[in-house]
């Protein structure tokens, strides 16, 4: 039972996290900046202690977010 009961709850955690969607604006941005500012937020970000989904980068978002607003970017989650 304490099995089921777990895996239900790791099933919901997950979706919870598949349903935030992360936005950044700024204005005038292109998309080799936009990109080359989410390759170095990423990197300053990536913390190999994290548990994350297969394929899925190893990130720190709160640190990955405060690096998208030091370089201009507007944040905020969509759902």
């Amino acid at each position: 039972m304490r099995r089921v009961a777990a895996l239900l709850g790791a099933a919901a955690w997950l979706a919870a996290c598949a349903t935030q969607q992360w936005v950044y604006e700024k204005r005038s941005v292109t998309q080799a900046q936009y990109d080359h500012d989410m390759a170095l937020c990423r990197k300053e970000a990536t913390d190999p202690r994290l548990v994350s989904l297969p394929g899925s980068p190893r990130v720190d978002r709160a640190i990955f977010n405060r690096c998208m607003e030091r370089r201009g970017y507007t944040v905020r989650m969509e759902k």
